[in-house]
């Protein structure tokens, strides 16, 4: 949704504005949702039939296309629209109507009268289909003079008048309110505001049961029911992508990425490990799928309410070849406590990458619970610090390098490289993040020797070498100064990623 802050370059975002033609400044919802409105809870209050005030002025797609070339488009630039099916039509209104977004929204005037919309009548406004700017007012509006004045001017300039029965502030603060009223505990996974002028929100399960009890709670709170329009969070070829998912997982498993060790369960929780017998990276994101074993079949666990669609980062884990990582994963917000009864855990991923290329394989941990069960785990140990390379002494300080010497004090043998990240003079890094210390960096000369060493160092052991600095920096003058010099490198397997993430900040002084 197009916010105000943005309103104004219109240029750099047209892009993005055709290829969603309906804006209102309030919250997204959590995830595309599916398009099965209703409106059958609503006890309360009545369904406004909204009405429109003004003309849609149609003209033909060459003729809009001759107006946006003499605008100064180009005619590659408009094939390169046409070629993912936006009109030229829309993209002329929307050019035309953009720039009356963020005034109408401030509350500024747009026409010569200098009146506008008091925000007490204002419900909202959005692009249609065609690109049209619709502004929703309250009928009342139409009886307040100055309001009046300022929609005659709108619909001079082709603006379409939607008259609706909420206003603007009364859906932003019901969306602000729903979280801190508990909405997700009744089954809401998400809530916003799209085209309509009301308060959209995602249930699940989209039962009979559970919307009356997502409506009690609305009234409960102090909520108008009336504003809102429920939609199922998770649709029925959600479900079934899920079973087939789990089928597949399941009846045909893969066998590459298997469980290690011991395997300690609670109601609550799991805490288990993963060893990728290949030679490839098993790369995977963040969710993982409950499964119940029942009447011989692997069936999806049944998730709380409001707790089915969640939206998952989109963060990219991997696991290399014949690396090891240990997991610990809580299912109690997601499924609650679980009953006895035999259980699998399961995450999906591909070999290499994400590349569609490569074959979806699965990660099952089957565990059981019983009822001597112990509810949660116990706690988790201290994570071991995330150490691998450390500088323990520097000498041979001049104006033009220093010799450093480094130990390994990880458990993995590690392809070291060190290198230089910047120097900045002592009294620029007292204060603020490191980060914000490059601010004041010397400058660099070349960066073609930032690298300084690279070798492998066997567990415990130490290396020593020098640092130049002459071809970066030069020499330095007389003076305190810190130096942060990156110490990554690549661990084998088994551990779990690879990678040996590491700096150190080096305090020096050059007499």
């Amino acid at each position: 949704m197009l916010k105000k802050s943005v309103c104004a370059t219109f240029l750099s975002i047209l892009v993005l504005v055709l290829a969603s033609c309906t804006y209102d400044n309030s919250n997204e919802p959590a995830a595309d949702q599916p398009d099965e409105p209703s409106r059958e809870i609503q006890p309360v209050g009545n369904v406004f039939t909204e009405t429109e005030l003004g003309e849609r002025v149609i003209i033909s797609e060459e003729e809009a296309r001759e107006r946006l070339l003499a605008e100064g488009w180009t005619e590659e630039r408009l094939d390169s629209m046409a070629d993912i099916n936006v009109t030229m039509f829309n993209m002329y209104n929307q050019g035309r109507f953009v720039g009356y977004i963020q005034y109408i929204y401030e509350n500024t005037p747009i026409g010569e009268s200098g009146e506008v919309i008091a925000p007490r009548y204002f419900g909202g406004l959005k692009f249609d289909d065609m690109g049209f700017l619709v502004v929703s007012v309250l009928p009342a509006g139409l009886d307040h003079p100055p309001t009046a004045t300022a929609i005659d001017e709108m619909i001079a300039r082709g603006i379409i008048i939607r008259l609706v029965q909420f206003t603007q502030e009364s859906i932003t603060a019901t969306i602000s309110r729903l979280g801190d009223a508990g909405a997700f505990e009744m089954g809401a996974t998400s809530w916003g505001q799209g085209a309509e002028n009301a308060v959209t929100v995602w249930l699940d399960p989209y039962t009979d049961e559970q919307k009356a009890i997502f409506n009690d709670f609305l009234i409960a709170n102090g909520f108008d029911p009336s504003i809102f329009i429920i939609h199922p969070a998770v649709t029925q070829e959600m479900r079934d992508m899920r079973a087939l998912s789990i089928a597949e997982a399941t009846t045909n498993p893969t066998n590459l990425i298997v469980p290690i060790g011991k395997v300690e369960v609670s109601r609550m929780e799991i805490a288990f490990s993963l060893e990728n017998t290949t030679s490839y990276i098993f790369s995977y994101g963040t969710p993982w799928d409950l499964a119940r074993f029942e009447n011989g079949a692997w069936l999806p666990m049944t998730h709380l309410p409001g707790r089915g669609n969640l939206v998952w980062p989109g963060i990219g884990f991997s696991l290399q070849g014949g690396g090891i990582n240990h997991y610990r994963q809580s299912f109690e917000w997601t499924f609650g406590e679980l009953p006895p009864g035999r259980y699998m855990f399961i995450r999906d991923g591909r070999l290499g990458d994400w590349n569609p290329d490569h074959a979806r394989i699965f990660a099952l941990v089957e565990f059981e619970v019983t009822a001597t069960t112990p509810l949660n785990l116990t706690p988790a140990p201290e994570p071991e610090p995330r150490r691998y390379v450390e500088v323990v002494e520097v000498s041979n300080v001049t104006s033009t390098g220093m010799t450093i010497t480094v130990e390994n004090v990880s458990s993995y043998g590690i392809d070291h490289r060190a290198q230089i990240i910047f120097i900045v003079p002592a009294e620029r890094a007292t204060v603020g993040d490191r980060w914000e210390w490059w601010n004041y960096h010397l400058p660099f000369l070349s960066f073609d020797d930032n690298i300084q060493a690279e070798g492998y160092i066997p567990v415990g052991e130490r290396r020593t070498f020098d640092i130049y600095l002459g071809n970066l920096f030069g020499e330095l003058p007389p003076g305190d100064y810190k130096l942060d010099l990156s110490l990554g490198g690549q661990v084998g397997p088994p551990h779990p990623h690879g990678w040996a993430f590491g700096d150190a900040l080096i305090e020096f002084t050059v007499e």
